[in-house]
C-alpha cells in the first residue's frame, strides 16, 4: 500500500520519526538503533508497512528490507502484534533474531521488554519454519564480528551497557565493514568514551 516515505525529517522522537511529505507530516514508528543517528532536516528514506486499525492507521518504517520483512513475518506469529512485533524489531536485527531462533536461544527473546517465555517459545516455532523467507541461513560475517565486538563491550571486565554497545557497533559497522573486530572495539571504546 504504502511502499516507503522519502523526505526530509520534520521531527525526532525516541522510537518515531515525522517526514514531511508533500506538505503533510507522516508520523512513522522506527526501531530507536534507526533514529539514534538521525537528527531534524536530515532527508530519510524508509520502508513502511501499513496497519489499518478501528481506531486509527500506523505506519511503522525502517531502515532495510530485512528489518520490514522480519516485522511483517512476526506479525503472522498468533498472538504477535504490532508493538511487539516492533519491540523485537528494535532489540534484535535480522540476523541476530535469526541466530538466536537456529540455536533454540531463549534467553535472547525473553528479554525484550513484553516478551515472557510463552511468547518466546511460540516465536520460536512460528520463526523456525519461516526463517529463509527474511534472513539468510546464517549470520553474516559482520554480524558475527559486530556479536563479538558487543560481548567484549559488555563484559565485566569493559562494562558498558548492552543498548549503548550495540548502537556503537552498529554504526561502526554501517561505517567500516572490513574493519577487523581489534579495531572495531578499539573505535568502539572510543566512541563510547566520547558519549
Amino acid at each position: 500500500m504504502v511502499e516507503f516515505v522519502e523526505g526530509p525529517i520534520a521531527e525526532v522522537g525516541e522510537e518515531f520519526l515525522v517526514v514531511a511529505v508533500g506538505g503533510v507530516g507522516l508520523r512513522v514508528a522506527v526501531p530507536a538503533r534507526t533514529v539514534n543517528d538521525l537528527r531534524a532536516s536530515d532527508k530519510v528514506r524508509l520502508l513502511t508497512h501499513l496497519i489499518l486499525r478501528e481506531d486509527g492507521i500506523e505506519l511503522w518504517g525502517f531502515a532495510t528490507r530485512e528489518e520490514r520483512e522480519m516485522f511483517v513475518t512476526l506479525l503472522s506469529v498468533p498472538q504477535v502484534g504490532p508493538k511487539l512485533a516492533f519491540r523485537l524489531v528494535s532489540a534484535l536485527p535480522p540476523a541476530e533474531l535469526s541466530a538466536a531462533v537456529r540455536q533454540g536461544d531463549l534467553s535472547a527473546l525473553d528479554g525484550v521488554k513484553g516478551i515472557g517465555r510463552r511468547t518466546a517459545q511460540r516465536v520460536m516455532v512460528e520463526l523456525s519454519e519461516k526463517l529463509a523467507t527474511w534472513a539468510p541461513a546464517g549470520p553474516s560475517p559482520a554480524a558475527e564480528k559486530a556479536q563479538v565486538v558487543v560481548k567484549a563491550l559488555t563484559s565485566k571486565v569493559l562494562g558498558f551497557p548492552e543498548t549503548e554497545a550495540r548502537r556503537a557497533v552498529e554504526k561502526l559497522v554501517r561505517e567500516s565493514p572490513d574493519a577487523s573486530v581489534e579495531e572495531l572495539i578499539r573505535r568502539a571504546l572510543t566512541l563510547l568514551a566520547k558519549g
